[in-house]
């Protein structure tokens, strides 16, 4: 009786990088691949959080001069042109010596060049697309991927331009380990009640603006219905934290939160921005939101993120078009004089947590692979 083929562990090249909403991924992928005993490079850009963060996990890094094409000039466009030809070479180069199955784009300067090579070379790549607007690296490889995963549906039919296609899959997007760790034991059992509990942040570096509403309201709200937790950024802490006093609410001001989880837990609603990575954890954590998207960079994308939220009844926008104070000052009336919705608000958000998105993705990608490690074709 012959034994049973061994399975070669599959060798991952995760493809992408610049903010932290596209490397914090990534290295969630990475931590899955190296938990299941499967060897990971990172391909990145030279100027991305990527060349410190994919280090400090312990994760070699090949870092490419991949440059954005996006909304420059014809001579950046050109040049950018250029670095792209040539990245994608020393993508090539990378992948060959690292003798990779599969390409993971998460989008970034670096994920084209990376998702152009592994065609050069015939191996297979899937595209992990964060936002609802899906971002332009995405949008050139998309055509040839093999699977499309996605955290909003609607970055699917972006991506296809078809209502549904086979390819897309929506995972949810992989996150921290640490995070999944936290809530393991499910979301908190807390019913909102006054005083209600405030978490504010704007992402690790802040947000004036989001500040800004903040303390715009103070003045207007009843100090005894609410305390806060505020993350400022270090420019801002002591503007906002004087702020607080001034108005007589009870406050924790920091410039930066370590602690994520331990936040998410004990706030009834969570004030923020609305990248996609954010509106993930508040779905692991079960929280309702009053989303302020940014609006002025990128595409768009937090908008739409936001706004698929809001349908799916985890979140309240607040409109880009009005005055962010007063759109803030209504939005809290309404949500604090009504506890029911802020749990209804909270059921929604924990309908859409995806803890296990890491091992579906890699899974997934797996399935296309023989036991050798080669791309079964169908």
């Amino acid at each position: 009786m012959s034994a049973a083929p061994s399975v070669r562990a599959t060798r991952w090249v995760i493809a992408g990088g610049g903010t932290g909403g596209h490397v914090t991924p990534a290295l969630a992928l990475g931590q899955a691949a190296r938990a299941a005993g499967e060897p990971c490079l990172f391909v990145g850009a030279r100027r991305g959080l990527e060349t410190r963060l994919v280090p400090e996990a312990g994760f070699e890094l090949v870092a490419l001069d991949a440059r954005p094409l996006v909304g420059r000039s014809p001579r950046e466009r050109a040049a950018a042109l250029a670095a792209l030809a040539a990245s994608t070479l020393a993508a090539a180069r990378a992948l060959r010596a690292f003798r990779a199955d599969f390409v993971i784009s998460v989008g970034g300067y670096a994920a084209a060049p990376a998702a152009l090579a592994a065609l050069l070379l015939r191996r297979p790549y899937a595209v992990l697309e964060a936002n609802a607007r899906p971002g332009a690296a995405n949008r050139l490889v998309a055509r040839r991927a093999r699977r499309i995963f996605v955290e909003f549906e609607a970055a699917g039919r972006a991506l296809t331009g078809r209502a549904a296609d086979p390819r897309v899959v929506a995972t949810g997007l992989p996150l921290r380990r640490e995070l999944l760790a936290a809530f393991a034991g499910g979301t908190p059992a807390r019913s909102p009640a006054p005083p209600f509990r405030l978490f504010v942040c704007g992402g690790s570096q802040g947000a004036k603006q989001v500040n800004d509403a903040l303390l715009a309201v103070l003045p207007r709200l009843d100090p005894a219905r609410f305390e806060v937790v505020h993350q400022t950024g270090e420019s801002d802490r002591e503007r906002v934290a004087a702020a607080y006093a001034a108005a007589g609410v009870r406050a924790t001001v920091v410039a930066f939160e370590r602690d994520m989880a331990s936040r998410y837990r004990a706030a009834d609603l969570v004030i923020s921005r609305a990248g996609a990575m954010t509106l993930a954890e508040l779905a692991l954590a079960g929280r309702p939101a009053l989303l302020v998207p940014l609006t002025h960079t990128g595409g768009g994308e937090q908008l739409e993120n936001a706004r698929e939220r809001e349908r799916a009844g985890a979140a309240l926008v607040l409109d880009p078009a009005r005055d962010a104070g007063e759109a803030l000052f209504e939005a809290l009336e309404k949500l604090l004089a009504d506890p029911a919705r802020l749990a209804a608000m909270a059921a929604a958000a924990a309908r859409l947590a995806r803890p296990d998105a890491a091992e579906r993705i890699l899974a997934a990608c797996r399935a296309l692979l023989g036991p050798d490690g080669a791309e079964a074709r169908a």
